[in-house]
């Protein structure tokens, strides 16, 4: 019996592996890190400075039902399964294959929440503003955003899975009635209570415009108030990865192997992929327009543009590029992440010199 990797989940921050203007992941190969660059920038990078990638209650159960593990990694988390050695037969040669000791059904799903760790995340990091009623989703079967989140060597980017409000609450209803479905002791008020069709019901006024009468608005309330729970909590986004996906995204595959009585290479199994899918998501870092504000004459000078926020490599200020532009030559520092201001739509980093 061996653990052999089922898949891997990658979650990379622009904030960490960005060198200042100079991107990690780009089509542009101006703004691009170079490959030793990039190498460099991978090797240092932990994803546990930002957030984590953590099973939720059903999938605890699920992974030490199915004899599962979950491994963290510099780049979040890689599943494994408990296998054995099997024989398989590739183009007339015999080969080494791995299959999970306890079956894993095609149905199977393993949901992750993506719960953020450091308190700064949000100053740093292009997401959507923490008190609206909106979660991100990903998935390798069904997403209503741009993507599928599918195992390739394309990067995909966080924006791409933001779900609206209705499909945030449909998410947290489900993933409240699974967790209430395996509770021991249930509990006796939940949102998991709801009926489905009641709800379905009451989004569809929401859509037209039909105001909605107290009961139906407490309803909603309740809904939009799980999400922030789970916000208040730190989770952002919620991952699930089924056994059998689609657009080539399952996990396993099936596969004729020896038999031990006959010798022959047909007894089917189910085998983990000779190479583990990488599930790979990009997190934006958050431009910001840069104020500083030199104490010594009251004066606050303001960047032109929107500048990246990154932890590592300098962004090159002149004073050309703010407004007023200061009368002498100055030294204009790049700005830290704690102290930004939010006003309208527009981000400010503080900077004071």
């Amino acid at each position: 019996m061996v653990y052999k990797t089922l898949f891997n989940i990658n979650l990379l921050h622009a904030y960490f592996l960005d060198l200042g203007e100079k991107k990690y992941h780009t089509a542009n190969a101006n703004d691009a890190l170079s490959v030793t660059e990039k190498e460099e920038a991978i090797k240092q990078y932990l994803s546990s400075d930002a957030m984590e990638i953590v099973p939720n209650t059903n999938t605890l159960e699920i992974l030490k039902n199915h004899r599962l593990l979950v491994r963290k990694h510099s780049k979040g988390i890689t599943v494994l399964a408990s296998s054995s050695k099997e024989i398989a037969e590739e183009n007339n040669v015999a080969v080494e294959r791995y299959s999970p000791l306890i079956k894993l059904s095609g149905d199977l799903i393993l949901t992750f929440y993506i719960k953020v760790s450091d308190t700064y995340f949000e100053h740093y990091t292009d997401i959507i503003d923490r008190r609206k009623d909106q979660l991100y989703y990903l998935s390798n079967t069904t997403s209503s955003a741009t993507n599928i989140f599918d195992a390739n060597t394309v990067i995909k980017t966080w924006n791409s899975f933001l779900i609206t409000e209705k499909e945030s609450r449909e998410l947290v209803h489900t993933l409240e009635k699974e967790e209430e479905s395996r509770a021991a002791t249930p509990k006796q008020v939940t949102i998991a209570n709801i009926d489905t069709v009641e709800i379905a019901a009451i989004e569809t006024k929401i859509t037209n415009n039909i105001p909605l009468n107290t009961a139906e608005e407490e309803i909603i309330n309740s809904l939009n108030g799980r999400i922030q729970l789970l916000k208040s909590r730190g989770i952002i986004g919620v991952l699930q990865v089924k056994i059998s996906g689609v657009n080539n995204t399952n996990v396993t595959e099936n596969v004729l192997v020896k038999n031990g009585v006959t010798g022959n290479f047909d007894i089917p199994a189910q085998c983990v992929l000779k190479t583990a899918p990488d599930f790979q998501i990009y997190l934006e870092n958050r431009k910001t327009f840069w104020r500083y504000n030199q104490s010594s004459t009251g004066v606050k000078m303001i960047t032109n543009t929107q500048y990246p926020l990154t932890k590592n490599g300098r962004v090159e200020i002149k004073k050309t590029d703010v407004t007023p532009q200061p009368g002498n030559t100055i030294f204009l520092p790049n700005p830290t992440v704690e102290s930004i201001t939010k006003e309208q739509q527009d981000y400010y980093s503080e900077i004071f010199i």
